[in-house]
């Protein structure tokens, strides 16, 4: 999880973890991350997700975003989907691999 200061809070912090980055291409790219921002202590689990599609330019071979949707994260709902609709689960990360 990386560890970045939110804009706009006093003493907010912001947790974010890449969950997939998915290449469409060479030029396109959906990444998958889980964030919250906090006070003190780094929360153990984070609760929202987001998914931002990249694109890469041409002229400058940079990376940018095209778009993004956040999503607050619900465990129960997503436990069951996940149950009756295992297609639905995001592929693994190596970072998850690590952890387990």
């Amino acid at each position: 999880m990386v560890a970045a200061r939110a804009p706009g809070g006093w003493g907010t912090k912001l947790a974010v973890e890449i969950v997939s980055i998915r290449r469409y291409g060479p030029a396109t790219a959906v990444v998958l991350t889980r964030g919250d921002t906090y006070k003190g202590a780094r929360p153990a689990r984070v609760g929202k997700l987001a998914s931002y599609t990249l694109v890469r330019e041409a002229a400058t071979e940079q990376w940018r975003i095209a778009a993004v949707q956040k999503t607050r994260h619900r465990p129960l709902m997503e436990a069951l989907s996940f149950r009756f609709q295992p297609a639905t689960r995001p592929a693994r990360s190596s970072a998850d691999s690590r952890a387990s």
